[in-house]
C-alpha cells in the first residue's frame, strides 16, 4: 500500500485565453479588447493548483491534448508541485475563452477537447492512488458517465468526496447520496433545487433543501456576498472579505482548494470556510488564473491560520 495521499483531483485541464474588455460585443459587432492574458486553467487543474500551492500532496487525473497547450498545462502543474503522472495525452487540449469585464465578472466559453476523452479504464488505472487519498475533488467539465463511475468505484473508500457541480448538471439521487461536500453557486443551486437564490435567507433555505440529498454538507457560494454552509445539523453564513475585484476567474476553484486545505489541517468547518473565502478574495484581487491563487505564506501573512 502506498503512503497516504491527501488530495486527488479528477477533472478538466484547459488552456485559457482571457480577454480584458469594457463590454461584450453586440451581435454582428467587432469589439476591441484591451488586454490578453493566457495560461493554465480548467476547474480540475485550478483546484489541484490551489491545493498544491497551499502545500497539500496533490495528484491530478485527467487528459490534455498532444500539443503545446497540453505541455504547458502539465508544466504549470508540475511547477506548483502537483503529481501529473496520471495526466494522459490524446487529441486536442481543452480551451477556455474568457471575456473579463471591468467589474471583474466574466463570460466563458469552453472547448471540451481532451477532457472528454478520459475513460473508465483511465480511472481504473488510478484506483490505487485514489483509494489512498483523504479527499477526492470532482467537477463537471468531464463526461457525466466518468463522474458517476468515480462515485460508484469510491463508494466504499475511506475518503471524502467533494463535487463542484459546475457547469451545472442534473445529478441522480444515487450519485448525490455519495457526495460528502457539494459545492454550488447561486445558478447551480437554482438548477438543482428549482428555487431562486436571491438573498442570504433564500440561500439558507436552498442549502438546507439540498443537504437532505447528500451525505454531509452543502456549500453555496454567493460571490461578493460570501457563502452559506449547511449540514444535517446546522447552517451558517460567512461573509466575503471586501476587496477591489480585478478578475473573478478561478475564484470558485481557489475557494474549494483552500477549503479542503482547511479541513485537512484540522480546522473546524466554520474556520475552513473563513480560510476559503479569504483565499478567493485574494484571487479576485489579481488578474489571471492559477497564478493569482494564494500560497500558504500569503494566507499565513494575513494571520487567518493563527
Amino acid at each position: 500500500m502506498m503512503r497516504n495521499q491527501q488530495v486527488a483531483v479528477i477533472g478538466s485541464l484547459n488552456y485559457d485565453l482571457l480577454l480584458k474588455q469594457e463590454r461584450l460585443p453586440k451581435k454582428g459587432e467587432t469589439f476591441t479588447a484591451d488586454d490578453l492574458f493566457q495560461g493554465p486553467g480548467g476547474k480540475g487543474a485550478n483546484q489541484a493548483a490551489q491545493c498544491a500551492k497551499l502545500g497539500l500532496s496533490t495528484s491530478m487525473i485527467g487528459k490534455v491534448g498532444e500539443d503545446r497547450f497540453g505541455e504547458a498545462l502539465i508544466g504549470s502543474l508540475q511547477a506548483y508541485g502537483v503529481n501529473v503522472d496520471y495526466v494522459g495525452k490524446k487529441g486536442t487540449t481543452g480551451m477556455g475563452i474568457v471575456n473579463v469585464l471591468p467589474d471583474g465578472d466574466y463570460h466563458s466559453t469552453l472547448l471540451r477537447g481532451a477532457n472528454y476523452l478520459i475513460t473508465k479504464d483511465d480511472i481504473d488505472q488510478c484506483l490505487e492512488i485514489i483509494s489512498a487519498c483523504q479527499f477526492i475533488l470532482l467537477q463537471q467539465e468531464v463526461p457525466p458517465s466518468i463522474i458517476d463511475y468515480v462515485l460508484e468505484k469510491t463508494r466504499d473508500f475511506e475518503c471524502s468526496i467533494v463535487l463542484n457541480n459546475a457547469p451545472a448538471r442534473v445529478i441522480s439521487e444515487t450519485s448525490l447520496a455519495s457526495i460528502d461536500f457539494l459545492v454550488v453557486n447561486e445558478t447551480e443551486a437554482e438548477l438543482m433545487s428549482n428555487c431562486k437564490v436571491h438573498s442570504i435567507e433564500s440561500a439558507h433555505e436552498v442549502a438546507q433543501m439540498l443537504v437532505k440529498k447528500v451525505k454531509n454538507t452543502v456549500i453555496l457560494t454567493l460571490g461578493a456576498l460570501g457563502v452559506v454552509v449547511a449540514t444535517k445539523e446546522e447552517s451558517f453564513y460567512t461573509p466575503a472579505k471586501k476587496v477591489e475585484a480585478v478578475d473573478a476567474t478561478g475564484a470558485g476553484d481557489s475557494f474549494i482548494g483552500a477549503f479542503v486545505f482547511g479541513l485537512i489541517e484540522g480546522y473546524s468547518l466554520q474556520k475552513a470556510t473563513v480560510i476559503a473565502t479569504l483565499a478567493s478574495s485574494i484571487t479576485v484581487s489579481k488578474a489571471g488564473g492559477s497564478e493569482s491563487f494564494p500560497t500558504l505564506s500569503e494566507l499565513q501573512a494575513l494571520t487567518v491560520l493563527k
